[in-house]
């Protein structure tokens, strides 16, 4: 490091003497001189036209001494006469469904029906005279089976009517037959007037269909409501059974007394036990004695 030296360049004088040598001039741009953008300058104002005056029209004053009647064209339609299939399908099934009403009132007026045994006629001489009391009166009263009855009639009723409107929902209405005679005016040599072959619904297949799904779907019904009321029934009567079983469980019963066969105490045939000594000390000598 001692023996490196460090040589500087001699400074060239004309730098500092001049300081613009080698860098261009940059001209001055002259000042932004501002001016309004006519933002805010007032617009004149265009002459208005005079707008034309305002009349009122006032509807007339109706008159109310005669009412209003109003024109009414009448006329009259003949409709061709013609009848579906579906009709007196749908006429034997309302049939059906009165019949069904009618036989489930008939079963209920039976079930209600009260048949009271008759009453003994005639008494042996040897009874005792009865004492008269004055008749029994019986007071209103409403069993569970009219309420259950009533019930299941209303669901019976409600679910015929809504078969009902169902079956009307689903009717076939057709349209009315068009005219197949045309007017043709008439010529010499005219053919023969086009006569109408007989068609066949598909509806009337799905009728018969459906008839058949309801008639199926009804007897599933029926079946399932039959044995959800012998279910209840069953229910019922094991309810029944218990409350019984349960009634006579809680009444108190008194125990009977017990008699016992009587016990005749007997003197003993046997001698009385006389005591002896075990001899332990005895023993156990006569056993050291013969050890030598």
């Amino acid at each position: 490091m001692r023996g490196y030296k460090f040589k500087a360049n001699p400074l060239d004088r004309k730098i500092l003497e001049n300081r613009n040598l080698g860098i261009p001039k940059v001209q001055k741009p002259m000042p932004t001189v501002p001016y309004s953008p006519a933002i805010t300058k007032p617009k004149p104002q265009r002459p208005k036209s005079p707008s034309p005056p305002h009349v009122i029209k006032a509807n007339p004053v109706p008159d109310y001494k005669e009412p209003y009647r109003p024109v009414i064209e009448h006329r009259l339609i003949e409709l061709p006469m013609f009848s579906l299939p579906s009709e007196e399908i749908s006429k034997k099934k309302s049939q059906e469904i009165e019949i069904m009403i009618r036989q489930e009132k008939e079963k209920m007026e039976k079930m209600r029906e009260f048949k009271a045994q008759p009453l003994p006629t005639g008494s042996p001489d040897c009874l005792p005279t009865r004492p008269y009391y004055p008749p029994t009166h019986p007071k209103p009263f409403t069993l569970l089976t009219n309420d259950r009855g009533e019930k299941y009639q209303r669901k019976f009723y409600e679910k015929v009517r809504k078969e009902q409107e169902y079956v009307k929902e689903n009717r076939f209405h057709a349209q009315p037959l068009p005219n197949f005679e045309p007017k043709i005016p008439r010529k010499p040599e005219c053919p023969p007037p086009t006569e109408p072959i007989g068609f066949f619904f598909f509806t009337d297949t799905r009728m018969k269909k459906r008839h058949i799904y309801d008639e199926r779907r009804r007897f599933r019904e029926k079946e399932a409501e039959e044995q959800r009321i012998a279910k209840i029934r069953e229910e019922e009567v094991r309810n029944m059974k218990e409350i019984r079983r349960l009634r006579v469980d809680l009444v108190h019963h008194a125990q009977p007394i017990r008699y016992y066969t009587p016990i005749n105490i007997q003197p003993s045939d046997k001698k009385p036990t006389r005591p002896i000594s075990p001899m332990i000390g005895e023993k156990r000598r006569k056993y050291m004695r013969q050890i030598p």
